[in-house]
């Protein structure tokens, strides 16, 4: 695949007491390369679903899912360093 990006992500605690909010806040990463290169990843994989070549799970319950289009975007995080990398998936 051309469009092979990566990005770092971290974690950090929230700092607001909003009973409603996150335990955590998710940050990632971009040059401006990286997303360039992302966005077109992301659109080639839309694209995909859409022609029904790819599906993901959506639950109504723990036991009751349907297929629909869609595609995953997966991430590794070490928690040592307090960080991690999402990249499509090195199939």
């Amino acid at each position: 695949m051309e469009n092979v990006f990566e990005a770092r992500f971290r974690f950090k605690d929230r700092k607001t007491v909003n009973q409603n909010g996150p335990d955590k806040n998710l940050m990632i990463d971009f040059t401006p390369e990286e997303a360039k290169k992302a966005a077109t990843w992301l659109l080639e994989k839309a694209t995909e679903a859409e022609l029904g070549d790819s599906t993901i799970r959506k639950y109504t319950s723990k036991s009751d899912y349907q297929e629909i289009p869609g595609f995953t975007v997966w991430g590794s995080y070490w928690s040592k360093n307090e960080g991690g990398l999402i990249a499509p998936r090195k199939d």
